[in-house]
């Protein structure tokens, strides 16, 4: 099937993002990629658990077992003790002030692995993607990167959300991007933010950065609000009779 719609969900973690994103929009294709190896078989396991709750094939997801920044190139990536902050950087040295009691229980690598890291603008030249509705980043102190890896491509962006933190000596990761590059680097390529939360798990340290392209007038073509704590008890079988009603009625009216 060829589609004219696509959404990228860098950073993909154990699946929930991008593939509550397929869900939502069956028409659009959903190209999320994920570094750890190790977590593709979450993946795997949530987007078959979602194929049946939904009563069809989730054909609209890819996963991909890659890096993405702004080189195409070999790199290390550092699996942590607690796989969801596991990034291209290193920690920073002074998470003992700024993360008090992170670094022993989440912030401690325990392996580092060889990936393979491609740019967002090689892989949409590969594929012939000619935009980008909704870009969804969320990669360790690395999202700036993935930005910065299409170049002059970063047109092809319609809308997106990324992370950010808030200043060099409160990141958790070395060589990690703040909130004012951020700010600049959108300014410069005619990019407005619409609007920045702060990250409750992240001690006030990072913030949410919702962002789009000027040069579109249009936003609508997508769909990107979803009940997240719905597809993590999916993922955990931690479903309520309330859901189990829900999903039901779902596949009948779908009939």
């Amino acid at each position: 099937m060829h589609y004219k719609k696509h959404i990228f969900d860098v950073g993909a973690f154990n699946g929930v993002n991008g593939l509550a994103l397929a869900a939502k929009n069956p028409d659009t294709l959903v190209n999320a990629f994920e570094a750890n190896k190790d977590l593709i078989k979450i993946i795997i396991k949530l987007k078959k658990k979602l194929e049946i709750r939904l009563g069809r094939k989730l054909n609209n997801y890819k996963i991909h077992n890659l890096a993405v920044s702004n080189k195409n190139k070999t790199s290390y990536f550092y699996i942590a003790k607690n796989p969801t902050v596991s990034s291209l950087h290193k920690f920073s040295k002074n998470l003992d002030k700024t993360w008090p009691g992170y670094k022993d229980s989440h912030c401690h690598t325990i392996k580092k692995v060889k990936v393979k890291t491609i740019t967002l603008k090689y892989f949409c030249f590969k594929n012939k993607i000619k935009v980008i509705n909704y870009l969804h980043v969320d990669t360790q102190g690395n999202d700036l990167n993935v930005l910065k890896g299409l170049g002059s491509e970063i047109k092809i962006i319609k809308q997106g959300v990324m992370e950010s933190s808030l200043s060099k000596k409160s990141s958790l990761y070395q060589d990690n991007h703040i909130l004012s590059e951020v700010k600049k680097f959108f300014r410069e390529r005619s990019f407005s933010i619409i609007k920045i939360n702060p990250i409750e798990s992240s001690l006030g340290n990072e913030v949410d950065i919702y962002y789009r392209n000027k040069r579109f007038n249009f936003f609508k073509d997508v769909k990107t609000n979803y009940n997240e704590r719905y597809y993590h008890r999916v993922l955990d079988d931690r479903l309520t009779f309330k859901d189990n009603i829900q999903d039901f009625i779902l596949r009948f009216l779908k009939k």
